[in-house]
C-alpha cells in the first residue's frame, strides 16, 4: 500500500511509496474524518511561523450530580510543531477516569486489517476505476501522482483499489509530505497517556464500522468523493493549513463552515459519515451521564463543529453543554 513511515520529504520515489508501513498506513486509513474533512495537518513552514500564539482549542463540559464529561474535537495528523494543550485540557484530562475516543485504531496491525482493506477496499470489478474517471478527474489524477514525485506508471498501484481507498491513499500522502505526523495525532498522543496513566479505554466504534462506512459507498458516490478531494487537493492546497489553525485557535464557526463547505453535494455522505455518527454517540454519552464519574472524550473536531454535531444531538436529549474553552 502507498504510505510513509513517520513524516515524509517533499517527493515519494514510486519505490519508496511501494515499500512503506502497512500498520502506519491502517491508523491513518481508519479515521474517516482524516479524509472526509482534511483535518491533517500545516506544513513546517506554516506551523513554525503560528506555533506562537496561545493555543486554544475548544472544550466542552456536562455535569450532574455524580458525572462529568468532557468534550475535546481533535486533528488525527498533525505537525509536530504546532501546539494545542492548554492547562485547562490537561487539567480535564488528568481528571478523568475514563478515555474516550472513535475507535481502537492505535492498536490496529495490518493482519486485522487486510481481511477489512479486502472486503471493504479492493476493486473487485475487475475494471480499473481509471477508466470510469472524467476526463478532467483523471488529469487531476495525473497532476497529484507528479506532485507526490511518482512517475505516471505509478497510477497502475492504486488501480487495485476502489476510488475511496485510492483517494485516501493520496491524502495520506499528500499529508506527510507537508510535514504531517500521525506520531503527533491529538488521538494517538491522548490513548498513550491515557493507557500509561491506567485510565479505562472506551470506543464508539469498532475499526469495521470505520472503515465500512467507506465501503458503503454506491459506485457513481465513491467516483465523485475521488475526483472532489483530487480538485481540492490541487485548487485548495492550503485548506488542510487554514483548517487546522482554526482548531488551534478554537474558531468552530468558521471550522464548521469550512468543513460543510468541503463535502458541498455529497449530502448523503456527510450524513452518513458525520450526522448519524454523532447521533449514535450521543446516545453512548448519554448513558455515560446516567452512570458516575469522570469521563474524557476525543473525537475528529468535525464531529464538534457545526449543525448536527454532537453537541446539538446532546441538548435535543436535554442535556446543556458548555463550553469552557
Amino acid at each position: 500500500m502507498p504510505a510513509c513511515h513517520a513524516r515524509a520529504s517533499k517527493r515519494f520515489p514510486v519505490r519508496q511509496a511501494a515499500q512503506l508501513s502497512q500498520s502506519r498506513f491502517f491508523t491513518l486509513l481508519f479515521l474517516p474524518l482524516l479524509v472526509v474533512f482534511a483535518l491533517w495537518a500545516a506544513s513546517p513552514a506554516r506551523a513554525e511561523a503560528t506555533a506562537k500564539p496561545a493555543p486554544n482549542p475548544a472544550l466542552w463540559q456536562l455535569t450532574d450530580e455524580d458525572s462529568q464529561i468532557w468534550l475535546f474535537g481533535t486533528v488525527h495528523i498533525l505537525n509536530p510543531a504546532l501546539k494545542w494543550r492548554t492547562n485547562t485540557i490537561d487539567t480535564a484530562f488528568a481528571q478523568a477516569g475514563t478515555y474516550y475516543s472513535e475507535a481502537p485504531v492505535v492498536q490496529a496491525t495490518a493482519q486485522m486489517m487486510q481481511p477489512l482493506i479486502m472486503k471493504h477496499g479492493v476493486n473487485h470489478s475487475g475494471v480499473p476505476f481509471t477508466e470510469r474517471l472524467s476526463a478532467q478527474g483523471l488529469a487531476d489524477f495525473k497532476t497529484i501522482i507528479a506532485a507526490l514525485g511518482m512517475p505516471q506508471g505509478a497510477m497502475k498501484q492504486f488501480t487495485a483499489y476502489r476510488p475511496w481507498l485510492a483517494g485516501v491513499s493520496l491524502g495520506a500522502l499528500q499529508v506527510q509530505a507537508r510535514g504531517g505526523d500521525p506520531e503527533a495525532g491529538v488521538d494517538k498522543i491522548l490513548w498513550h497517556e491515557a493507557v500509561e496513566n491506567g485510565k479505562t479505554l472506551g470506543y464508539f466504534e469498532t475499526m469495521e464500522q470505520q472503515i465500512s462506512l467507506f465501503g458503503a459507498m454506491e459506485p457513481d458516490e465513491e467516483l465523485k468523493f475521488l475526483e472532489d478531494g483530487l480538485r481540492q487537493m490541487i485548487e485548495q492546497p492550503d485548506l488542510l493549513d487554514d483548517i487546522t489553525l482554526d482548531w488551534q485557535a478554537g474558531r468552530t464557526e468558521v471550522l464548521a463552515h469550512k468543513l460543510n463547505g468541503a463535502m458541498e453535494g455529497q449530502e448523503s455522505l456527510r450524513e452518513r459519515l458525520l450526522v448519524a455518527r454523532n447521533r449514535d454517540w450521543a446516545m453512548k454519552i448519554q448513558e455515560l451521564m446516567n452512570g458516575e464519574g469522570t469521563v474524557f472524550i476525543a473525537v475528529g473536531a468535525g464531529h464538534l463543529a457545526g449543525e448536527g454535531s454532537v453537541q446539538d444531538q446532546l441538548e435535543g436529549l436535554g442535556f446543556t453543554v458548555t463550553r469552557v474553552q
